[in-house]
């Protein structure tokens, strides 16, 4: 008689194969052993492919009678709450209550910043910037800021700082220990990374309808909108930052006695500040880039004079205001950047001489301040800045475009190349039109199982479900035309941006002045607001897919090179120094060490301009480049709410499918 003491040991005797009858022994072998082959699976998928051949044929296309009417049940929801938005419990006692807090914070910024006045309002920031030990950031926070007033924007500029600052704030407070419970719980992250996608990839002018339908016009509106679209950076770098800490710092914190909280506060949130501080550049950034849109729903603020100057076609004006956005997104980046690195510093200065103590600096700091806002609002007048300074430039803005247009277009000595006309006539007819007729001929089935076999050769069956499921979903919106076109706008923006952004990271990386060159023009690039450039991009490319497709490689662009260069930046030291004592050469430490260090980097950084791109769609859809972006705007320009979010989710879905077929392996099952 045998004797088992521990319930896991039992477990084990009475699984053992030789203890089964003889058929069941062998059966159960076999399908160990069929389980244990790597591509068992896939010839599972495969066979399900051949079965759907079989029944389903080889028509292109989803099969028109399976969609169901989604926009239907969309457009009757959208009239349920518009007829119950006074009634309802949940509106009276929970959204209405936090839509007036939302615009009370906003009126009470912008009441401050008013009794600041604008010379304090300049004081202020200036002050902080050398406080900070950044000279340079204070001139150029008050050539900027002047700049606001001398175009005659400073009303508009602090009404757009004062929600901008409500939205940024809640992001930051809610991303940041988002980040981290994510960072500390596998299924945190697991939970919450499908909900980043939907915010990042669902388009802003395309969930604007439900805002508006939820908190009405105003503030309250355009801070949501904000906050939806701006708060996944801060997360996803939060939880990345705390992740790259290596193990041997967190095990020797543990070995003195650390628990979790002293371990977060004291080692792992110091050593991931830098990755934190990008990802409140990234809010930053991102906020600003969507200040156009929050307009649309009656935030006011710089967006309103953008869009009232393309609503004319005047590119001067509309330019104008777009530089105002770009320099503030400046100023709020380059104060918390220098405000973090001295966060945690302890750099003694007993025996150097300085021209004044940094006590004595904090009070003239301080004393500036307020004989600044005495003065502004003595004899400043107060929040207005004077009428009497003025400077317009859209009159050489617009010269200097016409000029561009009129050598560019139709150029014909440029090799191989020609104008743009010849570019995009090229790109259009030989790439994006071929392309988009390839993925549209695709049988459903074949696109279903195909990613599919892609998902589970990747990571596996929970990939190949999720992937199948989602191309599936797309078909059943009854938007598989529509998403084979923005497929491949897609595709080539993707590619331009990892061709173009990737090399020039690592390039910023080896060469530190060309990361100083390139940081205020990604800063331009990516806080530019699309309908901005929009113009632009249409005078010299035309109407059409090559429009869209070029908006989207613009706004794009900019987190592939920061966050390729972030990546690199990361690496040991001790790794970099290994690898030259072996007499690597540059490009052998590039290919070698430095590329597969910073992998996860690099993946987020695809990862962050998949989520770009797909967000400009609409971009592409105002400039009639078709696809589901052209869906969201028409549907929402007709009142078509539902024909509007179903393209909107489609986007989102397509976006889910994309990243997962381009993240791998998860990171428990990577070796």
């Amino acid at each position: 008689m045998t004797v088992v003491a521990e319930s896991n040991e039992r477990a084990e005797v009475v699984q053992k194969p030789e203890q089964l009858p003889p058929s069941a022994r062998a059966n159960k072998v076999v399908a160990a052993k069929l389980l244990q082959r790597p591509y068992t699976g896939l010839f599972v998928l495969l066979l399900a492919m051949v079965i759907s051949a079989i029944y389903g044929g080889f028509q292109s296309g989803f099969p028109t009678s399976w969609v169901p009417n989604v926009t239907t049940w969309f457009n009757s929801v959208a009239n349920w709450i518009t007829i119950h938005q006074n009634t309802a419990p949940f509106f009276v006692h929970f959204l209405t209550p936090i839509g007036n807090w939302l615009g009370n914070s906003v009126n009470a910024v912008t009441d401050l910043l008013n009794w600041l006045s604008w010379p304090g309002v300049i004081a202020l920031f200036a002050g902080t910037a050398v406080l900070a030990g950044k000279w340079r950031v204070a001139i150029f926070v008050v050539i900027a800021m002047f700049y606001f007033g001398l175009i005659g924007l400073w009303s508009a500029s602090m009404s757009t700082l004062a929600l901008m600052s409500v939205a940024v704030l809640i992001s930051v407070v809610l991303g940041v220990p988002l980040g981290i419970a994510a960072a500390a719980s596998r299924v945190v992250e697991e939970a919450i990374r499908p909900i980043l996608d939907l915010m990042q990839m669902l388009p802003a002018y395309a969930y604007l309808v439900p805002i508006v339908l939820l908190f009405g016009i105003g503030n309250s509106g355009g801070i949501i909108a904000t906050v939806i679209y701006a708060i996944a950076p801060v997360i996803r770098l939060t939880m990345l930052g705390i992740h790259s800490v290596p193990y041997e710092t967190v095990e020797a914190g543990k070995s003195f006695g650390s628990n979790k909280w002293q371990l977060l506060r004291k080692v792992q949130l110091p050593m991931a500040l830098k990755p934190i501080v990008l990802g409140i550049n990234q809010v930053i950034m991102m906020a600003l880039s969507v200040v156009v849109i929050a307009s649309l729903v009656g935030t006011g603020g710089l967006g309103d004079p953008i869009l009232q100057a393309l609503n004319i076609v005047d590119v001067g004006d509309a330019l104008t205001a777009g530089v105002a956005i770009v320099f503030m997104a400046m100023i709020l980046d380059r104060i918390v950047s220098a405000v973090a690195e001295n966060v945690g510093r302890n750099v003694s200065t007993k025996g150097q001489r300085q021209l004044i103590s940094p006590r004595n600096l904090r009070i003239a700091v301080g004393a500036l301040v307020i004989i600044a806002i005495a003065l502004g609002n003595v004899v400043g007048g107060g929040g207005s800045f004077p009428a009497g300074l003025s400077l317009s430039l859209s009159a050489p803005v617009n010269s200097f475009l016409s000029f561009l247009q009129s050598h560019l277009y139709h150029f014909s000595s440029i090799p191989v190349i020609g104008g743009t006309s010849n570019l995009s006539s090229f790109t259009t007819l030989e790439i994006l039109n071929p392309l988009t007729r390839i993925i549209g001929d695709f049988p459903w089935w074949l696109a279903v199982f195909g990613t599919g076999v892609i998902g589970y050769l990747i990571a596996g069956w929970r990939r190949a479900v999720l992937v199948s499921i989602g191309v599936t979903a797309i078909g059943l919106l009854g938007m598989w035309t529509d998403a084979s076109v923005t497929l491949s706008q897609v595709l080539v923006a993707l590619v331009l941006c990892v061709v173009i952004g990737i090399p020039l990271g690592i390039a910023a990386y080896w060469w530190p002045p060309l990361e100083k060159v390139l940081r205020p023009i990604l800063d331009v690039l990516q806080t530019m607001p699309a309908f901005v450039y929009l113009i632009p991009v249409v005078l010299f490319f035309s109407v059409g897919n090559m429009a869209g497709v070029t908006a989207s490689f613009v706004y794009a662009l900019a987190p592939a090179v920061r966050l390729t260069n972030l990546g690199l930046r990361q690496i040991k030291v001790d790794m970099i120094e290994a690898g030259n004592s072996f007499g690597a050469t540059r490009f052998q430490m590039l290919r070698k060490v430095e590329l597969p260090a910073a992998r996860p980097t690099i993946v987020l950084a695809i990862n962050q301009t998949i989520m770009l791109v797909l967000a400009e769609v609409i971009v592409a859809g105002l400039v009639g480049a078709g696809g589901l972006g052209y869906d969201v705007v028409v549907g929402l320009g007709r009142d078509e709410f539902g024909l509007g979010l179903s393209a909107g989710l489609a986007i989102v879905v397509l976006g889910i499918v994309f990243d997962r077929l381009t993240q791998g392996r998860p990171a428990g099952r990577r070796s």
